[in-house]
């Protein structure tokens, strides 16, 4: 034998698992644009009947107090039509200034990646060239004797 010998590798390649959905961004602006007035008929028909009840009952609660009021003329009361004239030919208007929207949009985000992996193995034998003696065996192990 020239003392050379062939070294034997095996190897085990690495692996890799990739699962993943691509993001998909979903934005949800439907309160901003309610606050500006743009809403879907649902919501719009229910806002207007809910005004709507409200101006019919304050209408209702100003007509009883003017009743009221000019039921009380036998109280020696000031005249009351003249003042009630006055008060309904007076409209007070009242403007506001505000800054839309008040809410911010909603922003979700989908989408996943996931990685596994499995790691990889190198395995190398050589066998040893080395000249030795033959030795004693005692006991559990081999004396070379060197």
């Amino acid at each position: 034998m020239n003392g050379i010998t062939p070294l034997n590798m095996q190897t085990t390649y690495p692996k890799v698992y990739i699962d993943r959905e691509l993001p998909k961004v979903i934005v949800d602006q439907y309160e901003c644009f309610a606050e500006a007035g743009l809403k879907n008929n649902t919501d719009l028909s229910r806002e207007f009947v809910e005004y709507a009840r409200s101006q019919f009952l304050a209408g209702v609660d100003k007509i009883v107090s003017e009743g009221n009021r000019m039921a009380r003329i036998e109280n020696r009361m000031p005249d009351a039509i003249p003042e009630i004239a006055f008060d309904n030919a007076m409209e007070n208007k009242d403007w506001n200034i505000d800054i839309i929207p008040k809410s911010r949009p909603k922003i979700d985000v989908k989408g996943h990646l996931n990685l596994e992996w499995e790691m990889g193995k190198l395995n190398f034998y050589k066998e040893s060239v080395l000249n030795y003696k033959k030795g004693n065996e005692l006991g559990s192990y081999i004396n070379m004797g060197l």
